[in-house]
């Protein structure tokens, strides 16, 4: 698993605040250290999801 840096604000799950998946968010330069094939809890689906997966509900790390 190789953990890679993604702009924030696409609609993924990695960037979305609703998402418990481990990431590294960096505000300053709007970016996240994260492996997009690595599985998270997703609060809007109640189910484990890949940081890479997309839903309808985003909200956008800040």
């Amino acid at each position: 698993m190789e953990q890679d840096l993604k702009k924030a604000g696409m609609k993924r799950c990695y960037a979305c605040i609703q998402w418990e998946g481990q990431r590294t968010y960096y505000a300053d330069k709007q970016l996240i250290k994260v492996d997009v094939g690595r599985t998270g809890n997703c609060l809007v689906l109640h189910k484990q999801v890949k940081g890479s997966h997309s839903c309808e509900e985003f909200f956008p790390l800040r």
